[in-house]
Formats: C-alpha cells, sequence, structure tokens
C-alpha cells in the first residue's frame, strides 16, 4: 500500500507540471445582507489553492485561479457569518463573477478551521467535530499554563498535577492518545509521564485549534482522543519594520509574576519575529493550606524568520524552553507556612530546544507543502530527601547530579502535496517520517534506551456537491523499536516492528443555510511507548513504582460520532455525541505490592478492551434586541469502561455546565471593546470510580473577569482584571493527580494582566 500511495503521489505531483496554467479568474462583491452595503476588507480565501484576496473600498475582489475546475470560496468579516460558495469555472469562462450577501451576527462562532482537513474551512462545512480558541479570547483565559485556556470547552478537560502541570484531555483520553502539534509539528518529549506537561510557552501561542476525535490520518499515530494545534501568531501577515507586545501578569495564587515581550516585523520580501518570556511562581495555596515544592520557575524564547519567494514562502524558526518544577512529596499540608518561590528536592528539570524549516511552494497543478524539524528533550529528577538550600537561581540544578536523566533526540519529516481542484475534488497526498533516540543518562534507569523508526504514506480527499462536503482518507504507518540491552532493568537487546492501516470518512450536510449536520467514522492506532513496554523502577513525579509489559500489542481505535450545528443571528448551537471503541487498550493498575525500597505501590501496565462515549454541548446566545447582553454555555459527559472487568476507566471526567454572562460595550467614553464576564461552573459527583479510586463529590465555581481596550498613541493597551474560584470554593478535582492524597483544587486567585501593543 506504501508503494501505491506513493506511486499516486509522485504521479499527481508529475501531472502539476504538465498542466498548463491558467489566467482565470473568480471576481465579485462582498456586501451587508441587511443593509446592502459593500464590506471593505472582508476576507475571500479559496482553500484550494490556498490563496484569496481582501475587498476593496466598493466591496469588489478578484482571485486569480490556475485553471478550470470547482472551487470552494470562504468568505469571512469580524461581526459577521462566515460564507461558503461553490464555484464552478467552466474552461471557456475568463472572469466568474460571484456576489456575497454575509449576515451580521451577534455571537461568537468557532473561526476558520486549518487543522480539521487537508484545506481550511468555515466551521458549517466541516464534518468533523472542531473547537478553536484564538485572540482575545486565549490571552483572556491563560493560567500557568495555556492549556487552562481550554478548560471551559466542550469535550476538552485538563489533567493536572498541581497549578504547574496540565496535559489537555479530550473526550476522556490524555497522555499519549492525545497528539500536542505546535505550529505544524508534533511536540516529542517525555509526554507518557502523568507529571509531565507538553513543553509551550503560554505567551508564544496567538490560537489552538481542537480536533475531537480520532484524527491519526494528517498527523500520525497517537491520536485516538484528538488532536490540540497550537499555533503562533502567523510570521507573514507583519507589515512594517517593527511591531509587537508586552505582556504582564500577575496571579494572588499562586504567587506568579510573568513577563513577556514579542517583537516582529517585514523589510521587503524578508519577515522576522522573536518572544523572550520570564515566569516565577511559589507554591500554590489551596482552602486546607499551602501545598509544598509546587513552585516553577521558566525562561523561554523563540525566534523565526522567513521570505516570500514569489507566492510561496520560506521559513526557520528556533524555540527554547526551560523549565524548573517542584514535587510535591505526600505529608501534612502547611497551614500557615509557604515555602515563597523556593524550590526544594525532589524537582524536575525540563530542558527542550527545537528547530523548524518549512517551504511552502506553489506548483502549476497544486501546492507543495516540505517541513523537517529537529528536537530535543532533556528530563532531570533530582531527588536527594536531606535538607537542602533553596535554588537561588535559575538553573542551580547543574551543580548536582541528578537521579534520573533522559534524554530525547527526534528529528520529523514532511512532505505534502495539495493538489488543485479535479472536477470537484481536491485533497493532499503525504508522506512523513521520524527517527527517535531515547538515551537513559543517569544511575536511575526508569526506562531503557532505544531508538524509533517510524515511516508513513496518506491520501485525504475532499468532495463538495452543492450543500454536500464529503472528507476521507487513508493512512498506513510502519514502525520500528530498537531496545538497547540494560542489566540493571534485566532487558536484553531486542527490537519490535508493528505496522497499520488508518482511514476516516466524514460527511457534512448543510440543508438550510443556518443548519449543519455532519457525521464521522474513523480508524486509529497507537503502539506502546517504551514505558509500557519495559519501564522498571521508582517513578519520582508521580510517586508510584512502574512495571512495563514487553508482551502489550498496540492499541486500535474505531469511533463514530455526530454534529449538529445551527447558526442564527443571534444564537449559535453545537451538539455532539460519540462513541469509541478502543481494542487492547493500556492502562496502569495497582497490584497491591508496595515496593520495598521506596515504599511506593506497584503499578502494572495491563490491557484489555475499552469503550468510551458521551455527549458534548456548546451555545451562544445574545438575545434581541439587548445588544449588550451575550450568554455562553457549554457542557459535556464521558462514560469509560474496561469490558473485560466493566470498571470505569481512572480518570474518567466526571459531567459538567458551564454558565456564563457576558455585558459588553463596544466603546466607554475612551475605552473600547469594554467586557464584564462571570458564571459558575458546575461539576456533578463521580461516583463511577475504578476500584483503586475514591469518589468525588460535586461542586461549583464562580468565575469573573473584566476587561478592556484603551487606545494611548501608537499603543494599545488590554488590562484584565480577573478572580477564578470567586468564593474560595473547597473542592476535590477529580483529574488532579493530587486527589488521592486528599489535596484539594486551587482557591481563590486574583488575577491581573496588561498588554501594551504598539
Amino acid at each position: 500500500m506504501i508503494r501505491y500511495i506513493g506511486f499516486l503521489f509522485f504521479l499527481t505531483l508529475g501531472l502539476s507540471y504538465a498542466w498548463p496554467a491558467s489566467g482565470q479568474s473568480i471576481t465579485g462583491r462582498v456586501t451587508d445582507a441587511e443593509t446592502g452595503e459593500p464590506l471593505p476588507g472582508a476576507s475571500v480565501f479559496v482553500p484550494s489553492i490556498q490563496s484569496g484576496a481582501a475587498t476593496g473600498e466598493d466591496g469588489r475582489f478578484r482571485v486569480v485561479l490556475p485553471r478550470p475546475g470547482s472551487y470552494r470560496l470562504v468568505v469571512s468579516f469580524v461581526g459577521y457569518r462566515s460564507e461558503s460558495r461553490n464555484v464552478s469555472v467552466e474552461e471557456e469562462a475568463v472572469e466568474v463573477e460571484v456576489d456575497v450577501a454575509i449576515e451580521p451576527i451577534e455571537v461568537e462562532v468557532p473561526g476558520v478551521t486549518v487543522t480539521a482537513k487537508a484545506q481550511a474551512s468555515d466551521i458549517l462545512s466541516t464534518p468533523q467535530a472542531v473547537a478553536v480558541l484564538e485572540g482575545r479570547e486565549l490571552r483572556e483565559n491563560r493560567g500557568v499554563t495555556v492549556f487552562d485556556a481550554l478548560d471551559k470547552t466542550a469535550g476538552v478537560r485538563t489533567f493536572t498535577t498541581g497549578v504547574g502541570v496540565a496535559k489537555p484531555m479530550i473526550r476522556g483520553l490524555t497522555s499519549q492518545r492525545v497528539l500536542v502539534i505546535q505550529n505544524g509539528v508534533r511536540q516529542e518529549g517525555q509526554q507518557w509521564g502523568d507529571e509531565h506537561g507538553p513543553e509551550l510557552d503560554a505567551f508564544d501561542v496567538d490560537r489552538i485549534e481542537v480536533l475531537k476525535g480520532p484524527a491519526s490520518l494528517l498527523y500520525g499515530s497517537d491520536a485516538l482522543g484528538g488532536v490540540i494545534h497550537a499555533s503562533s501568531e502567523e510570521l507573514f501577515d507583519q507589515t512594517g519594520p517593527l511591531n509587537g507586545a508586552v505582556s504582564l501578569q500577575a496571579m494572588s495564587n499562586p504567587e506568579l509574576g510573568a513577563a513577556n515581550l514579542q517583537l516582529r516585523g517585514s523589510s521587503g520580501e524578508n519577515y522576522y519575529g522573536g518572544s523572550l518570556t520570564w515566569k516565577r511562581s511559589a507554591s500554590y495555596e489551596t482552602p486546607q493550606g499551602f501545598v509544598p515544592n509546587t513552585g516553577l520557575e521558566e525562561v523561554n524564547g523563540s525566534v523565526r524568520v522567513g521570505r516570500r519567494i514569489g507566492r510561496g514562502t520560506v521559513l526557520a524558526e528556533y524555540q527554547r524552553f526551560d523549565s524548573n518544577l517542584g514535587f510535591f512529596e505526600p505529608g501534612e499540608m502547611q497551614v500557615n507556612d509557604k515555602s515563597g518561590f523556593s524550590i526544594n528536592l525532589p524537582f524536575q528539570s525540563i530542558e527542550h530546544d527545537k528547530v523548524r524549516a518549512r517551504a511552502d511552494l506553489p506548483l502549476p497543478q497544486g501546492r507543495l507543502e516540505a517541513g523537517a524539524s529537529w528536537q530535543q528533550n532533556r528530563r532531570k529528577e533530582f531527588e536527594e530527601h536531606e535538607e537542602v538550600e533553596e535554588l537561588e537561581d535559575f538553573g542551580a540544578e547543574t551543580d548536582r547530579e541528578p537521579a534520573l536523566f533522559l534524554r530525547l533526540n527526534t528529528v520529523t519529516t514532511d512532505l505534502r502535496f495539495h493538489h488543485r481542484p479535479l472536477g470537484r475534488l481536491f485533497g493532499t497526498i503525504g508522506m512523513s517520517g521520524f527517527h527517535q533516540k531515547n538515551e537513559t543518562l543517569a544511575e536511575e534507569t526508569l526506562i531503557p534506551g532505544a531508538d524509533t523508526w517510524n515511516g508513513a504514506a496518506y491520501v485525504f480527499e475532499e468532495l463538495s456537491v452543492r450543500a454536500l462536503t464529503i472528507n476521507g482518507g487513508l493512512r498506513f504507518d510502519v514502525r520500528r523499536l530498537e531496545v538497547d540491552e540494560n542489566e540493571e532493568l534485566g532487558i536484553e537487546a531486542q527490537s519490535k516492528s508493528y505496522n497499520a492501516v488508518s482511514g476516516a470518512l466524514g460527511l457534512a450536510w448543510q440543508p438550510a443555510s443556518s443548519l449543519s449536520l455532519a457525521a464521522n467514522v474513523g480508524q486509529a492506532w497507537r503502539a506502546p511507548a517504551l514505558i509500557e513496554l519495559f519501564g522498571s523502577g521508582v517513578h519520582e513525579g508521580t510517586i508510584r513504582f512502574e512495571r512495563g509489559d514487553p508482551t502489550l500489542n498496540p492499541e486500535r481505535s474505531l469511533s463514530i460520532d455526530g454534529t449538529v450545528r445551527w447558526l442564527h443571528p443571534h444564537i449559535y448551537v453545537e451538539a455532539n455525541g460519540y462513541f469509541n471503541r478502543i481494542f487492547d487498550f493500556i492502562f496502569l493498575q495497582q497490584t497491591g505490592e508496595v515496593d520495598p525500597e521506596s515504599g511506593f505501590f506497584v503499578f502494572q501496565y495491563r490491557q484489555a478492551d475499552a469503550r468510551l462515549w458521551g455527549a458534548e454541548l456548546t451555545a451562544d446566545l445574545h438575545p434581541h434586541p439587548l445588544e449588550w447582553l451575550h450568554f455562553h454555555i457549554t457542557g459535556d459527559f464521558t462514560r469509560a469502561n474496561n469490558l473485560e472487568t466493566m470498571d470505569p476507566l481512572p480518570f474518567t471526567p466526571p459531567a459538567r455546565l458551564s454558565l456564563e454572562a457576558s455585558l459588553t460595550r463596544e466603546a466607554l467614553g475612551r475605552v473600547g471593546d469594554f467586557r464584564l464576564r462571570f458564571g459558575p461552573t458546575l461539576v456533578a459527583e463521580q461516583d463511577r470510580v475504578n476500584p483503586f479510586e475514591e469518589p468525588t463529590d460535586g461542586y461549583s465555581i464562580w468565575d469573573a473577569s473584566l476587561s478592556a481596550s484603551i487606545p494611548a498613541g501608537g499603543v494599545t493597551i488590554e488590562p484584565l482584571l480577573a478572580v477564578d474560584n470567586l468564593l474560595d470554593t473547597a473542592y476535590l478535582d477529580h483529574l488532579s493527580r493530587f486527589r488521592r492524597f486528599g489535596i484539594l483544587g486551587a482557591g481563590r486567585s486574583v488575577r491581573l494582566q496588561v498588554v501594551a501593543r504598539f
């Protein structure tokens, strides 16, 4: 199969050179559907050719086409409903006229999606379940980590270790079963550990797109739960020699201070940008006291340079994430004593370097996207338990020898050809590969050294016929794992090979312009991680002794879901239902044994079939004619069972409903974009628990925030004042790793943020 897909790739690429280019175009006018007035500055985008135009003062646009065919236009404008039009351009036509009238809307709806499909699309014509968080909405909701901003997104939770480590959970699945993509590159660290959060700088992310459900076709194996795609601000959108932003953030709980500087600009065809972040926090506080040694320190940075070459672009990027994070050890809570900004033993140090290069080049009959990246993750754990002085300077741990030192090098390559419409069919043919080398460099050997190779080929196509969009594809993966000999773990040198076919089929039907019905069926897979196969030893961060099983099989997932979307100028409603059957689901089970040396319980990796199902709801309401009032509602529930024992899976999220009222004014004197938001998140009790878990009670948490935008000369200042857990509610978070020690969630926190854009 890989030869067949490779043959199609090069055949299509060859045809792209042979087919002559065209001088045809689509022209038209974008107007307000209610007043008929032209809309200058509206975006008219043709996803299949990754090209478009902005309307002029008279609302007119012109998009040049490469050849005849069927094209989809996506028209969008701030404050208006995005509109998609299918336009057929015959061979004899020179210019096709299309006038588009778009409706003003008062509700917030997901933006154009770029992750769910090979081509960008508006939300109503997207078969997959997608959530988008970007711009102001993202900046106002981020907390200690960038994933805190997703915690009120339907179907998405965060699996936490204190407030400094947050792992995204989609539809009850997390860690190895959720792919995190940053700027198009898989984030590869030691993500298998419960206390290992993805190494992303919260200030260097301008957009997060969540694709819910199996999504292995374009992004590779492991996406059984979904994909989180975090993107920095688009480099090639910059104008002028220099612009940027300064962001300052403070939180009372934990006592956090953070600062970020972003600079970007362009000169001719050259573009450049960079980001620098400093962050430091003390231990966090619950209504029962402080949780000692949960502080953190971060220094992160990135540099990007790019150049336009005709209608194509090339880009190079370097990112660095550098963090120290304390490990809490079970014991008595410190009710009146706070450890300040110190990080004591045990703690972990994470350094993550990433280099990325990308070229996006137009061809006569398509677009070629080529990318390569290298990243190195260095994770050190320092575990002496004697009294030590606190860390005085960032990086002071380098004077000590780590008990655990894991170094992971990953090289990835991607080659995608986005062919232009063949009749009404367009899509992507691609190949990808990666090589990973895992090294154990300290005395403690939790996992052996190993090399992993993975190669894949895939095809993903989409067909648009009037109100119906159908997409789907196939992917073939080959993976080989070479494990080094390790005497301490009793492991001989050996190799394992895996291969799998993944597939998906989805459709979206718009029986009316305001209504969309979508359905998907997909198959995905995941090879066992190194820790699951060969791990053996104390994992200080998770406070347990972990034991692998070298006979584990790959996980395979079969999922179906359905989505209903209804968009009215004053109402947006989206409802999803899903069913996911995972064969050979890998999980950790407490054995009842105790490791005599560490005193930790022994956990064994095991397998059984699993079933997850649930539903999600998102609604935005704007009661007309109260233009200043908005309501936002999200809710979800998940059921997850081990089908061998019929016990619930560990850390199954409880049902949740989030209600928020928003009072907005476009202008109050010199103050613009004024917004006051408040409301509760209601979390149900979780009494359907694994035998090794304790049930948790239901609770409600109220949050409130006040934000605005203030122009001051050439600078725009965006202040935010927020209070999280306004009533200082005491609660046990079922998705916190600390709950098994009876440690409550974070108490009241006042959050102040100021962003100055220039």
